[in-house]
């Protein structure tokens, strides 16, 4: 009998919770072209560089796309790719309208997106809308106070201004707000004789979005790169887009008063604003009327970033009436200390968010980006399949940061003169560069990882690229990177795109999922975190399981092949018995035995170097007799 403990309707999953663990039982699945998409991150520096300048560019993203097919990819973002002085790698715009010089002109802009179409491939681009570069043109203005421009940025006097007639004081900020990156969100301009307010670096001077101009400037900003081709944009920094007017200090935190660190005060004021929805919402409906208005026969697709708890999360999905950003990113598992308690933080995710999940509405999972470190290196490289397993597994939209695919690792090997990143490094003394997860891609054994045939990339490789690259890897029929493509390959059935998901939360060490859909088969995941082998018995685990099941795909070190069989009863003697940091993938349809390949160059040496051994000897044995 099942004992149903809690009871929640949602739009594409009915949550329950099932002898202790839980099932998401999917209803009226979203059939929109980005509901079961993978997203994948391309860091343009880091890609491909096609001008050996050392800096990965347009056209050398264009000289991979076939990679992207290949695996299965739909939806690539690319970004940021606005001119920019680059203090913060692009996120620091200084003309929205124009195409970094450092990844090449608009012309390549439209190749790739010409190219893309001819792949049904679809591109995202980053879009900041908090914030633009000091060197853009409308902060001069707004200095100058010409016209419009005047008010495009948050100005304020100085809190002592009755004060500044006597030019040996010191004018003093409006308030205690602090910036994201350590110091005063005040800069004090001295040809305005104001200060202006900045989230984040004094580089990057934050827009007044309470100003009609400013919202109808970004609108038009939009339109510009849609008519370019864009099918999506992600938002960057979202939750820093509205501040309060009262512009009241922001309290301190219980026993950090009068503290000057970002992380001792409690940021009401200039975090979290409800107006971060509602522009979201407005940002959509353009969108959306946009496609319209030109008969696309496909929607925009929109995401958005926000580090945030689960209820603020699922506000940006809007509603049935006001829909908003279709891609919320679900960044808890990239953002978390997840290596203390694995098991437990993936479990709490997954319930989270789909228990939680609006109307009409599809999940997404996020475990590496560009601000955080890679998993392969938070927990180890043996991990790398077991979360290729578990994302591509789950319902919903899954996000690949590039070079994830070939378990790329962190480069930590950075000098001090080699490292780029300014603005974090320079202004938070205690943060950590993040140029080690934006390392150039590795593609081959070729110098530099065929990245670039300059001596001196942007960034310095990884090390390891001899023998962590894509063409390696493409030969061996275990390795991450083939793994990847299987489970990509396997999203397109019915049961991954529509089907019912079973989670259980079995020991610290086992995870499984289960994927199921009614007249389809089903699909079985199974992950050991832990460090020693686990004999893992299915049918004392999971209601009605057939009592052999057939392995999709093991990772390399899991012991299992395709088409092997595996028993989920006590009664017979091969259970799933799972290596240490292994996965195994189980479907209750049967699944041929794949042939082994055979590397005929390395065959061909070997049969050779035989043959060579046997004349030897009897060229020997008939100079002895």
């Amino acid at each position: 009998m099942n004992i149903i403990l809690s009871f929640a309707v949602i739009a594409y999953y009915t949550y329950a919770t099932v002898y202790g663990n839980v099932y998401f039982r999917a209803k009226n699945p979203i059939n929109e072209w980005w509901s079961n998409t993978i997203i994948y991150q391309v860091y343009p520096r880091s890609f491909k560089d096609s001008n050996n300048d050392g800096i990965g560019d347009l056209k050398g993203i264009i000289q991979k796309l076939d990679h992207f097919t290949d695996l299965g990819i739909e939806t690539l973002w690319v970004g940021p790719l606005f001119k920019s002085p680059m203090d913060d790698m692009g996120y620091d715009v200084e003309d929205f309208y124009m195409i970094d010089p450092v990844f090449g002109t608009m012309d390549d802009f439209e190749e790739l997106v010409f190219e893309m179409n001819k792949r049904n491939l679809k591109l995202m681009i980053d879009f900041i809308p908090n914030h633009s570069s000091y060197k853009c043109e409308w902060f001069d203005k707004s200095i100058k106070q010409v016209g419009k421009y005047s008010d495009y940025y948050i100005w304020r006097n100085a809190s002592n201004h009755d004060e500044l007639s006597n030019s040996s004081i010191t004018p003093k900020p409006p308030n205690n707000w602090l910036s994201d990156l350590g110091g005063p969100a005040w800069t004090w301009n001295q040809r305005r004789n104001q200060f202006y307010f900045h989230q984040f670096g004094k580089e990057q001077p934050d827009f007044d979005l309470r100003n009609p101009d400013v919202k109808l400037q970004l609108l038009d900003v939009m339109e510009f790169w849609m008519f370019k081709g864009v099918s999506g944009f992600r938002f960057d920094a979202v939750n820093f887009l509205y501040e309060n007017v009262s512009l009241l200090d922001e309290p301190f935190l219980p026993g950090k008063s009068n503290s000057t660190e970002y992380k001792d005060l409690d940021h009401i004021y200039t975090k979290t604003q409800p107006e971060n929805v509602i522009i979201v919402l407005e940002w959509r409906a353009f969108m959306e009327s946009y496609t319209k208005s030109k008969n696309q026969s496909i929607s925009s697709l929109m995401a958005t970033e926000v580090y945030s708890n689960y209820d603020i999360l699922m506000q940006y999905y809007g509603n049935s009436t006001n829909p908003g950003a279709q891609v919320p990113f679900n960044l808890a598992l990239a953002r978390c200390e997840i290596e203390r308690n694995v098991v437990e933080t993936i479990d709490t995710n997954i319930k989270y968010w789909l228990a939680d999940l609006p109307e009409n509405s599809v999940a997404n999972w996020v475990i590496e980006n560009h601000d955080n470190l890679r998993m392969s290196s938070k927990i180890g490289a043996l991990t790398v399949p077991m979360f290729a397993a578990l994302k591509l597994a789950l319902p919903g939209i899954e996000v690949t940061y590039y070079g994830f695919e070939i378990g790329m690792e962190d480069n930590m090997y950075l000098r001090p003169d080699q490292v780029t990143e300014t603005i974090l490094v320079t202004i938070s003394k205690s943060s950590k560069t993040r140029d080690y997860e934006r390392c150039p891609m590795q593609w081959d054994d070729s110098i530099n990882g065929g990245f670039t045939e300059n001596k001196k990339p942007w960034l310095p490789v990884n090390p390891n690229y001899y023998k962590l690259n894509v063409e390696s890897q493409k030969k061996i029929p275990n390795s991450n990177y083939n793994f990847y493509k299987k489970m990509s390959q396997l999203r397109k059935t019915d049961t991954l795109k529509y089907g019912d998901l079973q989670t259980y939360n079995i020991t610290k060490s086992i995870y499984i999922l289960k994927r199921s859909l009614l007249e389809r088969e089903s699909y079985i995941v199974i992950m050991n975190f832990g460090s020693e082998t686990e004999t893992v018995l299915l049918s004392n685990i999971i209601h009605d399981v057939k009592d052999e099941l057939y392995v999709y795909l093991g990772s390399e070190n899991s012991a299992y092949n395709t088409g092997s069989i595996v028993s989920t009863v006590p009664s017979t003697g091969n259970p799933v018995k799972l290596r240490p940091q292994s996965v195994v993938v189980l479907s209750d349809k049967y699944i041929a035995p794949e042939t082994p390949t055979i590397n005929i160059q390395n065959a061909g040496t070997r049969i050779g170097s035989t043959l060579i051994s046997l004349l030897s000897v009897l060229l020997l044995l008939r100079f002895l007799l």
